[in-house]
């Protein structure tokens, strides 16, 4: 399998002289304090900040998809390769750093340092889902597992899977106990007090 790093050379150019900031194969953005979006995503309401944060996550996603195209798209790319490449974007955007972690079938996304703290894990939610969705093809369903300090957690899964994360959580059950019962069916009727 071929391996196209990420380059981060150029992925953002500033223009002084017209006043403009840019993403490699983006219209121009904005840079903005952190703070100052997160209570602006706050005050729009939790609708508007998923359609916003999967809109952002949708760019990234592209970006991803763009720059493994060489190597048959996402898809033939492998986990690494991809990981890569969705680090390298939601780093240069600001967001954070990405790592993965495998738990059994599952696959979690980690990213630490973001700069919206605890109080940003629903809108990195709907950016990594948007991202998912543009860089493979398909709707995917984020869940945000867990945050620890500056670590914070999301399964990438299918909708059935992430109402079924959602329920366990909203029951109190761990995240870790939640991805078990994802993926062993016989766990999932098992009450917390028999395991």
């Amino acid at each position: 399998m071929n391996h196209v790093p990420f380059d981060p050379s150029k992925a953002v150019t500033f223009d002084l002289a017209r006043g403009l900031v840019q993403q490699e194969g983006a219209p121009a953005g904005l840079i903005v304090p952190a703070e100052a979006l997160g209570a602006l995503t706050r005050a729009a309401g939790l609708e508007a900040s998923r359609a916003f944060g999967r809109a952002v996550g949708y760019a990234i996603g592209r970006r991803v998809a763009s720059g493994l195209a060489e190597i048959d798209g996402v898809r033939a790319a492998g986990v690494a390769a991809v990981v890569e490449h969705l680090g390298g974007e939601l780093a240069i955007t600001g967001l954070g750093s990405l790592g993965v972690e495998r738990w059994g079938r599952a696959l979690v996304l980690v990213i630490d340092q973001s700069p919206f703290g605890a109080g940003g894990d629903a809108l990195l939610e709907s950016v990594l889902a948007g991202a998912m969705d543009a860089a493979v093809g398909d709707r995917s369903s984020v869940v945000a597992l867990a945050r620890e300090g500056v670590r914070a957690r999301f399964l990438v899964t299918g909708p059935a899977g992430a109402s079924k994360v959602r329920a366990w959580l909203n029951e109190g059950i761990s995240w870790g106990d939640a991805l078990v019962r994802l993926h062993d069916p016989a766990a999932a009727t098992t009450s917390r007090g028999d395991a």
